[in-house]
């Protein structure tokens, strides 16, 4: 009877080791839960990859997140980080009533704050960006208010000759609970991504990589499971029979041995660990995910949290002219559209304000500064000028975020301080040249 107690001791202990086994086991096999469920593209239907897409930037869900929200920040803020400039399409230097309408509809909206990059966030996120315009007629001014597909599912209609024509956009208002429909003057609709000709089906680009930014996660989450399982060795001693086998674990129990314990015994001693087989496919295949992720979303692997996959400074340097390029289509698509938002909004003003104001003066530059930007400026625009080819306002138009007006004003004034302190040394030297006269 007094034999049952230990041998239901050692069961326990048993059962524990080969459920800890059992788990380590299917690590190594691939068995584990964070192993993906499915091959290939799980993400297609438009629908569920953006709504995977904001639950992965909010931070809610299982896998991805870190991945996800850096690509979509730091693609936005390669895009229109630097902001919008307004430019007078004649070129004038006396601020037109249209260009001063619009600097404080750019005001009034934060537009000139954090407003552009905002929208360039949900349009990474969406593929897609949807705005209304409408009159605020107690502060005299139109605003804005960004869509999201996400929350209203809205559709874009189109003229049935020509699809480029935006007509009408209809959506379900979820929080009013009522039907909403847009005539073509009161939205403005562009697209970022999918086919030419495609309006509402369209699939954003970083929905290309949710699936490399889950393994990429999953990988980490793994190795990290392994490191807790293995990253201590586990001793072992090998004996030749099951007896001693026994003889040695009451040993080891009574002892309380560990490592650092002077020990003798018969058996065999050995540490048992991970191998360096296992750890180094894992790491291979999250640097392998972070490139495919790079590659397809143009933002630089040490955006992604991998700086030393840099090897020097020109590396460094293409990298950057490397997201610089793949965000040119949408500055170039940005500028249209906010074109399309000042146009639109000066003939609201008009019909709500009774304003008398002209449309398609005043155009958009989307700012961007770079190692190459400023190359051009040097070695191309600089020489032109000097060589009076151009003219200082053309030169000055070509400097992103830089008001040419303020720099002539300034180039004049230091010019007119120059000139008053020539005169002044002039001056002072005729009557030093007088003084000595006299002396003699």
């Amino acid at each position: 009877m007094f034999e049952i107690f230990p041998r239901m001791t050692l069961v326990k202990e048993m059962r524990a080791q080969m459920a800890e086994m059992q788990h380590s086991i299917s690590i190594l096999l691939g068995d584990n839960v964070t192993q993906s469920t499915t091959r290939g593209n799980q993400y297609t239907d438009y629908k569920t990859a953006i709504n995977e897409i904001s639950k992965k930037y909010e931070g809610t869900a299982t896998w991805g997140i870190q991945q996800i929200r850096n690509i979509i920040d730091v693609r936005a803020a390669f895009t229109v980080g630097q902001g919008i400039k307004l430019v007078q399409k004649d070129g004038s230097q006396t601020e037109s009533r249209e260009f001063k309408l619009l600097k404080e509809f750019v005001q009034f909206n934060n537009l000139d704050e954090e407003g552009p990059i905002d929208l360039a966030k949900e349009s990474e996120i969406e593929g897609r960006c949807l705005v209304k315009l409408f009159a605020n007629i107690e502060k005299k001014q139109i605003e804005y208010r960004f869509i999201s597909y996400s929350v209203n599912s809205y559709k874009i209609e189109t003229d049935p000759e020509d699809y480029k024509k935006y007509t009408k956009a209809s959506y379900r208002n979820t929080v009013a609970q009522k039907d909403v429909s847009l005539d073509s003057e009161d939205f403005i609709y562009k697209k970022f991504a999918g086919r030419i000709e495609k309006v509402n089906d369209i699939m954003p680009k970083v929905a290309m990589v949710l699936r490399q930014c889950e393994d990429l996660d999953k990988a980490l989450a793994d190795w990290r499971e392994m490191n807790k399982l293995f990253a201590a060795p586990t001793p072992y001693f090998e004996c030749l029979t099951e007896e001693a086998a026994k003889k040695m674990q009451d040993a080891l129990r009574l002892l309380n041995w560990k490592i650092g314990k002077a020990f003798a015994g018969t058996a065999k001693f050995s540490l048992v660990g991970i191998t360096d087989s296992g750890k180094d496919s894992l790491e291979k295949e999250i640097i392998t995910n972070a490139k495919m992720i790079s590659g397809a979303v143009g933002v630089p692997v040490h955006f992604l949290g991998f700086p030393d996959l840099m090897s020097n400074r020109s590396t460094s340097t293409d990298l950057f002219e490397f997201i610089m390029a793949s965000t040119a289509k949408e500055r170039s698509v940005w500028a249209g559209f906010y074109e399309e938002m000042f146009d639109k909004a000066i003939k609201k003003a008009n019909v709500d304000f009774k304003f008398n104001l002209e449309p398609g003066k005043v155009k958009v530059e989307i700012l961007q500064v770079s190692d190459a930007k400023i190359q051009e400026l040097a070695s191309v625009w600089l020489p032109l000028y000097t060589g009076n080819v151009i003219d200082l306002d053309y030169m000055l138009s070509k400097i992103p975020d830089i008001d040419p007006k303020k720099v002539k004003t300034a180039l004049n004034e230091k010019q007119l301080k120059m000139v008053e302190d020539i005169k002044r040394q002039e001056a002072i030297a005729t009557a030093n040249q007088g003084n000595s006269g006299g002396v003699q």
